[in-house]
């Protein structure tokens, strides 16, 4: 009779365990299920995060190539700029030259009239 109870309880305990054992395991389980259904969520909002960044890049890549479209063509009006400013020098020298060729031919007509005046009797011989 001891050894029946002594079974009977070691059958109990075996199968307290085993309930304990399943228990545990189910638990596991619903932890690995929600740490998975987690994991997902973050899959999620990675690739999301992944696919703005892309078209935030693109749209950097967009904007940087209209800054640098732009200097260039300041670079261009800046060198056409210069180029107009030598030419106004040249014009302004031109002018500055024509003026004082007018003023010089002025002088030369001056005296080609005043030498002519002075030398209206012409020669005298002797």
């Amino acid at each position: 009779m001891y050894q029946n109870q002594s079974q009977n309880q070691n059958q109990y305990q075996s199968g307290s365990t085993l309930q304990q054992c399943e228990q545990a395991i189910q638990q596991l389980i619903a932890q690995t299920q929600q740490a998975s259904q987690n994991y997902q969520m973050l899959l999620q909002q990675e690739q999301q995060n992944a696919q703005r960044l892309q078209e935030l890049a693109q749209r950097e890549q967009h904007a940087s190539q209209m800054i640098q479209n732009a200097l260039h063509g300041h670079q261009n009006a800046v060198q056409q700029l210069q180029h107009v400013s030598q030419l106004c020098r040249q014009i302004e020298q031109s002018a500055h030259s024509a003026a004082h060729l007018n003023q010089m031919n002025q002088i030369n007509t001056i005296q080609s009239q005043s030498y002519g005046q002075n030398n209206a009797g012409g020669y005298r011989t002797m």
